[in-house]
């Protein structure tokens, strides 16, 4: 799947988190994207900074499911969560 509308922000990955395995879930609820429907899980690591944001969503588009995660700063995670509401699927009209 492709994205267009804008484009994400160079800290946002396709795929599992990387820091999953191990990791504790701070909060996980339902979130609705323009996409999709989505699972948002908010996670942390005893090795992690205290700072860091560990974050996965779970979409589910009409082209099927996909996960997109972010390490940040919490400082930076208002301005990248704000920046997937922009997010447009390849067939949204």
């Amino acid at each position: 799947m492709s994205v267009t509308g804008s484009v994400l922000p160079n800290r946002w990955r396709f795929g599992l988190h990387p820091h999953a395995v191990g990791s504790m879930i701070r909060s996980f609820g339902r979130v609705e994207l323009p996409i999709g429907e989505a699972f948002r899980i908010e996670m942390t690591s005893p090795d992690a900074d205290p700072d860091t944001i560990e974050l996965q969503y779970y979409i589910s588009t009409e082209a099927g499911g996909w996960a997109l995660w972010l390490s940040c700063p919490s400082r930076d995670l208002a301005g990248l969560e704000a920046a997937i509401q922009d997010i447009k699927a390849p067939f949204a009209t």
